[in-house]
């Protein structure tokens, strides 16, 4: 089946999220038996909504990252420009890094919500069950995967881990920005900054950093760069886990191309092919191996 692939942001297919997303997405689920209405359908959520949120998230930390390096930079080819005898440092910061950092996290949340949109387009008919699958948190997804399946399906499980490993801190983040003070406490966002060193006197730069309450503050730049990429490759792989549900006109195999083998025009991360030790264990006569999505 036909896609059209757009720019979107700018963006062109060597962006791995374009890439991914968008052609990546169309060439696997033709391999599956779906209607063209259901392939146009997914192939639209995360085309027009989870990429062009992951995008904004990509530009968001592009930005800052690129300010980050141009203020490191500086500091390490001229020093910490200081007063008073070295007693006061000035140092340049990032404009509106609070606001950005509350931009991205916006940005990853509706992404996050978006895949939760794919998930039901494949097994909710009802719309209001997708309402509220779509508007609860990732705990509710995750129980009524356990409810429609069951505890130890890929798919439930996929959701479970990724819940606990860091999808719940980005809900957690973006819901102290949206109720400080409330359940998810308080966002704390802090920009460059110098400190001195007690016994040389000598100033050294601190990078942009953040923290919800009392955690351990965390690189902005690094912890926005981790999170595109864990949303980018839990939408690949939930929608792997949605598409083995389908069933094929002949066994398949998912394969992961190594980093350093992908195109760099098109750099997709996933391939389907033919499972051929399968195929030929299969009798003759053997019944039509094609599924069919879940109500």
């Amino acid at each position: 089946m036909a896609f059209v692939v757009t720019k979107t942001s700018e963006h062109g297919t060597k962006n791995p999220i374009v890439a991914r997303l968008s052609v990546q997405s169309s060439h696997l689920m033709d391999a599956f038996s779906m209607t063209n209405e259901k392939k146009k359908e997914i192939w639209s959520i995360l085309h027009d909504k989870v990429q062009k949120q992951l995008l904004a998230c990509y530009d968001t930390w592009n930005e800052i990252a690129l300010r980050e390096v141009q203020i490191v930079r500086k500091v390490e080819e001229e020093g910490i420009e200081t007063q008073s005898h070295g007693r006061v440092a000035t140092i340049d910061t990032i404009e509106r890094l609070e606001q950005s950092a509350h931009a991205f996290l916006y940005s990853a949340k509706s992404a996050l919500r978006d895949i939760k949109s794919m998930i039901c387009e494949f097994f909710v008919e009802s719309r209001r069950k997708r309402r509220e699958l779509e508007d609860g948190n990732y705990g509710r997804l995750k129980d009524w995967a356990e409810g429609r399946f069951r505890r130890s399906d890929p798919l439930t499980e996929l959701i479970a881990e990724d819940l606990r490993l860091w999808i719940d801190e980005v809900f957690s983040k973006r819901n102290a920005v949206d109720h400080p003070g409330g359940s998810s406490g308080i966002l704390q966002v802090s920009n460059f900054s110098a400190v001195q060193d007690p016994e040389t006197k000598n100033w050294k730069g601190v990078l942009p950093t953040w923290a919800r309450n009392q955690d351990q503050p965390s690189s902005i730049t690094r912890d926005m760069l981790i999170t595109i990429k864990n949303i980018l490759c839990f939408s690949e792989d939930i929608l792997v886990q949605c598409l083995l549900k389908c069933g094929s006109m002949v066994p398949v195999v998912f394969c992961e191309i190594q980093e350093e083998d992908r195109d760099p025009n098109c750099p997709i991360r996933l391939r389907v092919t033919i499972d051929r030790e399968k195929l030929e264990s299969q009798p003759e006569n053997s019944a039509d191996p094609r599924g069919r999505a879940a109500d």
